[in-house]
């Protein structure tokens, strides 16, 4: 099976299907292959077993319950079912309160705050598709320069970000951004990204 560039990846987004998982909320095999294609990352059942136990070993208590349905979860964690959301959601409608839920906000500034450039003079230039326009605007803000491109793409320009916050972000975009310029920061998380797979595959 032909990989694609976000290959190395695929561990992470599994790791983030589990983390949304719980003795009462599994996810099957098939789920976990369709996730993953959906996020242009085509993988086969060998390859997620072994993945599965790169997590193991790395601390994660990754179950699995036979059954119907039967899949994978993650010990101990306890998601908020859609149920509780919606009713959480309604509750605050009433109150007529306008803040944002917390708990998710707090992953994403914990996980996406945005560096100050490593050298403002210097600017690298990302293609991004339209889909992702809402995350490309909100990490950016009004320092990015954004120009429209092909029918669905459109390029952004910004400082130059060097460091694995940026990295981890550019992970979390999958295939919808490509780094542009400079072919230096290209390669740069080319190796980030191979270094992280062999860190994992050290770990099996």
């Amino acid at each position: 099976m032909a990989k694609s560039h976000n290959q190395k990846a695929k561990i992470l987004f599994l790791e983030r299907m589990l983390r949304e998982t719980g003795e009462d909320h599994v996810v099957t095999m098939q789920e976990i292959l369709a996730k993953l294609l959906e996020n242009g990352i085509p993988a086969e059942r060998k390859s997620i077993y072994d993945d599965i136990e790169a997590l193991r070993s790395f601390g994660m208590d990754v179950r699995f319950r036979r059954g119907r349905p039967g899949g994978y979860y993650l010990s101990g964690n306890k998601p908020e079912s859609a149920a509780e959301e919606k009713k959480s959601s309604k509750t605050q409608e009433k109150r007529g309160e306008k803040e944002f839920v917390k708990k998710e906000p707090v992953k994403q500034v914990a996980e996406f705050i945005r560096q100050e450039p490593v050298d403002k003079e210097k600017k690298m230039r990302l293609l991004c598709a339209r889909t992702k326009e809402k995350q490309v605007k909100a990490y950016f803000g009004n320092e990015g320069k954004y120009k429209e491109k092909e029918q669905g793409y459109f390029t952004v320009t910004a400082g130059l970000l060097q460091d694995p916050q940026f990295y981890g972000w550019l992970t979390a975009m999958g295939t919808d951004v490509h780094i542009l310029k400079p072919k230096k920061l290209a390669q740069s998380y080319r190796d980030y990204l191979k270094a992280l797979a062999k860190e994992y595959k050290q770990l099996t």
